[in-house]
């Protein structure tokens, strides 16, 4: 499996920046709540314009990467991070990654559980740290109505068995509002979301949109997880 090409920078960067408050609240628990768990090298997967790592783990090693080609003009870079353009089954380090960070990448590289786990196992971090939405809100009914409604979607969902050899020794959950400035951009944002292609389901997404909401906004339920490796014997 590879990073599904189509999400570009600008479509990650108005999701983060823009519309949703998530990383901000995501950055704020990896420099608090979770801190104590993050070992340098950190591996950042999929780390888009990079804002999680430089405002959360400035003053650690970080390896970001990315399919899509980021530059410091994009966004600024911390001077003990690294920017790679590399898919993450292509990744390789010399040294040794203590720490795989994966938020809301994991819909990106899930098409077999087993690729994703041996090359979890290849690269053998102390911690895996994933940050994922739960489904079990209104989340939930948009991957319903995705399904009944499009070819095909690929949605964030937790993966029975990843990561192996892991055991999970926490969770933080949290919400996070996703506000747009109308129904046709929230329609925008949850084809991000779903990976799915706009085109064709703009406007009935845009009615179950207004007939499930007041407004053109939702809080999507999320959690981070927390899995430390399990001794080998």
């Amino acid at each position: 499996m590879r990073f599904r090409n189509s999400i570009q920078t600008l479509d990650v960067y108005n999701f983060k920046e823009t519309f949703c408050e998530e990383n901000q609240i995501i950055c704020h628990h990896l420099q608090h709540t979770v801190q104590k768990y993050i070992k340098s090298p950190i591996l950042d997967v999929g780390a888009g314009i990079g804002d999680i790592s430089f405002k959360a783990l400035g003053d650690k090693k970080v390896i970001m990467i990315d399919v899509n080609k980021i530059s410091r003009h994009d966004y600024p870079c911390q001077p003990g991070h690294v920017r790679k353009q590399c898919d993450f089954f292509d990744f390789e380090s010399k040294e040794q990654i203590n720490t795989v960070l994966i938020s809301h990448t994991l819909q990106f590289i899930d098409d077999s559980v087993d690729l994703l786990n041996e090359k979890i196992r290849e690269i053998n971090p102390e911690t895996v740290i994933q940050v994922l939405n739960t489904n079990d809100d209104f989340m939930g009914d948009l991957m319903e109505w995705c399904n009944q409604n499009t070819e095909s979607s690929n949605p964030e969902i937790k993966l029975d068995g990843f990561p192996r050899n892991y055991t999970l020794i926490k969770t933080v959950p949290f919400t996070a509002l996703l506000r747009c400035p109308d129904f046709m951009e929230l329609a925008r944002q949850v084809s991000y979301l779903m990976l799915i292609e706009l085109d064709n389901v703009a406007n009935k997404l845009v009615q179950f949109l207004k007939k499930m909401l007041n407004q053109p906004e939702f809080t999507i339920s999320q959690v981070i997880e927390i899995y430390k490796r399990n001794e080998r014997r």
